[in-house]
């Protein structure tokens, strides 16, 4: 038998393992895809690629880049979430047919929800038009702003 000096540290070692091999929750929700990857580029205010791939944040809208506005915009989405960042993608499970192309969906990046990133920092509205259709517009940052 080993002393008791051993043993709570063997124990220590196997739980450690176990905390390291025990999958914990991805961070998404719902039936839709689950997508993690690098931030290739950022288009504008509210819609970026990741591994080349378009996704547009779920009820956010974003002025155009002619704008002064969207190009602030994007410039504060690049200092929050910027080129080479790994973002986890969380597909709006009522939106999976996307938007010109583009996947819709919850986008965590630096610990942050972008998508509330960006209504709270004032450089995009909740677009209202997709509250009855999108999984995120009971959340708690989507009800502040309007859904």
């Amino acid at each position: 038998m080993l002393p008791i000096k051993y043993i709570i540290p063997v124990i220590l070692v196997i739980a450690g393992v176990l905390v390291i091999t025990i999958p914990f929750g991805s961070g998404c929700s719902g039936e839709a895809q689950c997508v993690t990857g690098k931030v290739t580029e950022i288009i504008d205010g509210d819609t970026i690629k990741v591994d080349n791939k378009s996704v547009k944040f779920a009820l956010v809208s974003s002025p155009e880049l002619y704008d002064e506005e969207g190009v602030l915009a994007m410039e504060y989405l690049s200092k929050i979430c910027p080129v080479g960042s790994t973002v986890l993608i969380d597909e709006d499970d009522l939106q999976t047919k996307g938007s010109y192309d583009r996947m819709v969906g919850l986008v965590m990046c630096n610990g942050k929800i972008i998508n509330e990133n960006m209504l709270k920092s004032g450089h995009g509205e909740i677009y209202t038009r997709h509250c009855k259709t999108s999984e995120f517009a009971d959340s708690s940052w989507a009800k502040y702003f309007g859904c």
